[in-house]
This record gives C-alpha cells, sequence and structure tokens, in this order.
C-alpha cells in the first residue's frame, strides 16, 4: 500500500499472497453471487415484460372496445336514397310528428326536413357531420347523416323502432308510456341532462327544444328520453329567437310544463264565463296560477289521477317557471335546472318505492279534482 509518491513502501512477499488471495476470494464469492442470483434476474426481467405486454393488450382491447361502442360516423346521404327509404317522402306520418319514419342502410331513422344555411356545399356539411360526431350523450339522439337538396337539408337521427314523440304522447285522450309520474319525471331529467352537456360540453346551443323533437324510447327500467336535432344549427337556419342557451333554457322550462300539465300545446284557446268569449291561455298562465293559487294537484294531467308526490310537482313547477318566466330576471344556468330536476328525480323514486311498501294513502290525496 502507498503512503505517498515519495515515501513509498515496496511490498512484501506476503502481504502479495494475502492480497491476491483476498482478491481471489472477493472475485469467487461475487462470481457466486452473480451466478447464483442471474436466474432469479432473468426471472423477474421475464416477469416484468409479460406483466408489460399484457398491460398493453388490455389497454389495445379496451380502447377497441371503446370505439366498438360508438355509433358509426354520420354520412352524407344521396336524395335518392332518402327518397327510396321515404316512398317518395308518402310514408304516413302522425298528425304530430314532423318528421318521416324510414330505414337508412339497415338502420333505424326519423328524417327531418330543415332550411339549409345559406350557400351550405358538401364541404361543409362533412365538416359539420364530423364536429358533431364528436360528442355523444344518452339523452342524445345519434346524428346518422344529412342531405343536401336545393333550399333543403335532411338530418336523419336514430330512432328505436318502439319510440314516439313526446308530441305524439301528450296528445293522446289516454297514454301508458307516460302513465307514471315516475316516468314523466324520467322523461325532464334525461332532458335535462342533454341539454346541460350541450351547455356544457359541447360549448354549443340545441335551439329547438320542444315535444317534437323529444323522442321516448321504453327502456327495461322504464322509460328514457333522446333529444334530436342537436348539431342541426351547424346545417339548417335557427328558429326565430333561438340563437342562445338563455332560449333553450326557456324552451325547457315550458317543455316542462307541458309534461307535468299534459298539454299538447304551449297554448291554447280557453272559454271566459265572464266575456263570454274564448281567449288564448298559455301553459305558462296557467302555472302561474296554480302556484299562486295553492291549486297544484288540480292542475298537474289528470291522467295520473292523484298518484303523484305534489310536493315534487310543486317544485318542478317552480323550476319551469323560473325557466320560462318573461320576467326581468336571467334565465338560470342550464347546470343548475339539471340539478333541481335531478333532486326532483331521485325524491320521486323515494315515493314510488314507499308507495310499493305501504297502502299508499298517505301519499295519495283522496280529495276530488
Amino acid at each position: 500500500m502507498c503512503k505517498s509518491s515519495s515515501g513509498a513502501l515496496a511490498p512484501t512477499a506476503s502481504r502479495r499472497r494475502s492480497r491476491s488471495s483476498s482478491s481471489a476470494a472477493t472475485a469467487a464469492a461475487s462470481f457466486s453471487a452473480a451466478t447464483s442470483s442471474g436466474p432469479d434476474r432473468q426471472t423477474t426481467n421475464t416477469s416484468n415484460t409479460t406483466t408489460s405486454s399484457t398491460s398493453s393488450r388490455s389497454s389495445r382491447s379496451s380502447l377497441a372496445a371503446a370505439r366498438a361502442s360508438l355509433p358509426p360516423p354520420p354520412l352524407l346521404y344521396p336524395f335518392h336514397e332518402l327518397t327510396a327509404a321515404t316512398n317518395g317522402f308518402l310514408a304516413k306520418r302522425d298528425a304530430s310528428s314532423t318528421y318521416w319514419r324510414c330505414s337508412l342502410r339497415g338502420r333505424d331513422a326519423a328524417l327531418f326536413q330543415l332550411r339549409a344555411l345559406p350557400g351550405l356545399t358538401r364541404a361543409d356539411a362533412s365538416a359539420a357531420l364530423a364536429r358533431t360526431a364528436r360528442y355523444h350523450h344518452a339523452s342524445l339522439a345519434p346524428l346518422l347523416g344529412a342531405c343536401l337538396a336545393g333550399p333543403h337539408v335532411y338530418l336523419a337521427y336514430s330512432h328505436p323502432p318502439a319510440a314516439a314523440s313526446l308530441a305524439a304522447c301528450l296528445l293522446r285522450s289516454s297514454t301508458s308510456i307516460l302513465g307514471t309520474w315516475l316516468s314523466r319525471v324520467q322523461v325532464a331529467a334525461d332532458v335535462a341532462q342533454g341539454l346541460d352537456y350541450v351547455h356544457t360540453h359541447a360549448d354549443a346551443v340545441h335551439g329547438r327544444v320542444s315535444p317534437s323533437t323529444v323522442l321516448l324510447v321504453p327502456d327495461p327500467d322504464g322509460l328514457r328520453a333522446s333529444l334530436t336535432h342537436f348539431g342541426a344549427d351547424q346545417f339548417a337556419q335557427p328558429d326565430a329567437a333561438a340563437a342562445q342557451s338563455d332560449s333553450d333554457v326557456h324552451a325547457f322550462g315550458l317543455l316542462l310544463l307541458q309534461l307535468l300539465s299534459g298539454e299538447a300545446e304551449a297554448s291554447r284557446f280557453r272559454f271566459d264565463r265572464a266575456t263570454k268569449e274564448f281567449a288564448t291561455v298559455s301553459v305558462l298562465d296557467t302555472a302561474a296560477e296554480a302556484l299562486a293559487t295553492g291549486r297544484v294537484r288540480t292542475w298537474v294531467d289528470r291522467r295520473l289521477g292523484d298518484s303523484f308526490p305534489v310536493a315534487a310537482a310543486e317544485k318542478l313547477l317552480e323550476v319551469g317557471l323560473r325557466c320560462a318566466s318573461p320576467d326581468d330576471r336571467p334565465p338560470p344556468e342550464m347546470s343548475w335546472v339539471a340539478g333541481k330536476v335531478s333532486k326532483a328525480y331521485v325524491e320521486s323514486r323515494a315515493w314510488a318505492r314507499q308507495l310499493q311498501h305501504s297502502d299508499g294513502l298517505s301519499s295519495v290525496s283522496l280529495a276530488p279534482r
């Protein structure tokens, strides 16, 4: 061993042998350790590689499954295909329907005719289809495709075989699809959540909220609502005063009041006994009167009988009036509306469960309407 460069002492032979023995022992121990741990390291590396490969395959499978669950991208249809699918647009439509029911390339569709935006080209329509296809929500009917034909644009939305428009169901003198209170609150919650998604996540405006653009779809758990016309603003001229989110909130308020009262139209004629004349009265007027006079129970659709929770009906009526009232206050955000309606739905489900396990006399009024 060296002390310094100037005072080095030569090692003796015994020290050389001792160092040599020590170095050999160390080398042997190192070789033995390396030899014994080699298979374990190889096993660990193989295990890590296998885990990584399995994780990669699982990720690819999950991504493939997610892609497969999405609907096919919307298409640009040739006009002759729509003509053939609708029998020359002579296919029968209900009095309240604003669309043709048809089948397009094996998919059931509701076909709507709208006035196209000025100067809309096939390239514009293709780009609009691609943008609309980026958004998906359970309460929004998938857009199957579009077709340009002269001054019109035709939009095809998914239409399950057993579906019917809310407008058609409200027109019926007796309806089973809207025969329960819970089914009506479910419809309101679905539409509210769909509009909240349009405003919040898609940063868009629907612009055409009405009973005729809501499809009611029977479901194993009850009834669900699907809102058509999402994306229509990119193809068609907007309806009057329907260029901002406030108009969607106002339209939803009217729809909610119609759903609760059973009124097929937002306004109707009513005979005035004082003047002996017919006067136009809106669902907004009758709702406000019912809330002010404490007669909400008699205002709710008679087809429900008395099987509904009056407290929940009053809360929803207040939400509808808050959305649709033409006062100076700004309308609420759709996220607030969706929260209120969802809460009412939860309370209504609890009421329905309680009713199933009791005689129901405490929840249903037996006084005459």
